[in-house]
């Protein structure tokens, strides 16, 4: 720890005099990153391949001083209702609104709470089943109705908290659920950084990357010293960094059910227009890589095509869990950004954007039903396609913002609040809603070690080589 009276105790910094210096200065952030460390995780249950162990989502609970789940299900039977003024919590009072989309439960699980057997399930899912069959309670497994993956639309203006409420909702899916959480990289947005000693980064193999680390910017016009971006080595960063050759080898052998996955996505798109041939009810979707874009250019037998953005990898990654027989893993997506990939009004003159995002549409009831849960953040909802926000069903409005209310068409149900709420809340709150409930939920901000600021770019410069060509 740092020497200096000026940075706190749990900053891992030890030789700058102030913690501005080590805001200004990415040396110091990368020291502080590489500081940080998730406490037995090599001793999880996942690991390990022990059931007696604790799972990946419960240490990252334990380390984020977050209250296990069974004994936040017993503090809300406790805790007064906002609106009514008695116990228990609407949480629990509207099971539907909130519960129904973090505890997901498969055909098995309903076989377990018939016949109370939970051996094997990690002591947070055994926890949340004993609770859920206890019949002095306020809430039992016929009021969660829902059976396979959930879904989530998280909508709040900028600084309002979606970073961190994402986080805690990513722990709790780990930790009742033991799923795989994968996070959607990009270039430019690390917003995942305070899970950094818990993600897995998972890059596309034969592709150079270099990563980048730079302090917050600073618009005052009183910095003493300009710092530029200084590279550094992912691997001290991240729990670890996996490769991966084509859709079927990311998602049959590198995911690990349990773990917490920030994934960038594969510019020669690999397997990914096989993927959606196989798919029933999925136009075949199309993609051109930079390479081969360069190479029809170059080619006068060949008619010119220009590349598919990136990005749009994610549509046949998505496709994939409703054709994948080899390996099933309730998997959660989180998506940051979502109107960039989801384009409202988007059209075919941008690699088939359109036909894409009507694919995934199509697909996405078999997404629940193959037990993935759909999550995207966004400042605008309207700015992402009705394609997609009509099939979704649970709404998440944070504070500093409106509510929906009556025949607001935020997503595929009618909001339930009658009158605005959320708009003058502090931060910290927000409802989660669905069909005829919402519930009012907060959260803790995150332990300051863990809010490293500054940037970390992933970028490729091959691929931007071969662009600027």
């Amino acid at each position: 720890m740092s020497n200096s009276a000026d940075i706190p105790e749990d900053i891992p910094v030890d030789s700058a005099d102030s913690m501005l210096e080590v805001v200004q200065d990415p040396e110091y952030l990368y020291e502080w990153l590489t500081g940080l460390q998730a406490t037995n995780i090599e001793a999880t249950r996942e690991v390990q391949n022990d059931k007696r162990r604790h799972s990946i989502g419960e240490n990252l609970v334990r380390h984020m001083e977050m209250t296990p789940f069974p004994k936040l299900l017993d503090r809300l039977e406790r805790t007064p209702d906002p609106v009514e003024g008695t116990p228990p919590h609407s949480t629990l009072r509207h099971p539907r609104a909130m519960l129904d989309a973090i505890v997901h439960t498969s055909d098995m699980d309903g076989f377990r709470l018939d016949f109370e057997d939970f051996s094997g399930l990690s002591d947070a899912r055994k926890g949340v089943f004993e609770y859920l069959t206890d019949p002095d309670t306020s809430v039992d497994d016929s009021d969660l109705e829902t059976t396979g993956g959930s879904d989530a639309l998280i909508h709040g203006p900028m600084g309002r908290g979606k970073t961190t409420s994402v986080s805690t909702f990513i722990a709790r899916w780990m930790e009742v659920n033991g799923e795989a959480v994968v996070w959607r990289g990009t270039p430019q947005r690390t917003e995942w950084l305070p899970l950094a000693p818990w993600a897995v980064v998972c890059l596309p193999e034969g592709i150079e990357y270099k990563v980048q680390l730079a302090p917050p910017e600073d618009d005052s016009g009183f910095a003493e010293t300009d710092f530029e971006p200084i590279e550094v080595d992912l691997e001290d960063i991240v729990w670890r960094v996996e490769r991966y050759s084509d859709l079927d080898d990311l998602n049959n052998n590198v995911l690990m059910s349990g773990a917490f996955h920030v994934v960038y996505p594969d510019p020669k798109f690999r397997g990914c227009e096989r993927i959606t041939r196989q798919a029933s009810e999925c136009p075949p979707l199309e993609y051109t890589s930079v390479w081969e874009s360069e190479r029809r250019r170059h080619d006068p037998e060949l008619d010119e095509e220009e590349p598919t953005p990136t990005s749009h990898w994610w549509f046949s990654w998505l496709v994939h869990h409703n054709v994948n027989e080899q390996r099933s893993m309730r998997t959660t997506w989180v998506c940051d950004e979502a109107s960039n990939l989801f384009k409202h009004h988007a059209s075919n003159d941008n690699g088939g954007l359109s036909t894409k995002i009507d694919a995934v549409s199509q697909q996405y009831v078999d997404f629940r039903r193959n037990g993935l849960s759909f999550v995207l953040l966004t400042q605008k909802p309207r700015e992402i396609s009705w394609m997609i926000r009509k099939k979704m069903r649970w709404g998440v409005t944070l504070s500093g913002t409106d509510n929906p209310t009556g025949s607001d068409e935020i997503i595929g149900v009618r909001p339930p609040m009658s009158s605005e709420m959320t708009s003058t809340w502090k931060l910290g709150r927000g409802l989660f809603w669905t069909s005829g409930q919402y519930t009012e939920f907060g959260w803790d901000d995150l332990p300051r070690r863990y809010k490293v600021p500054g940037k970390l770019r992933i970028i490729s410069p091959e691929v931007r080589r071969v662009s600027a060509k």
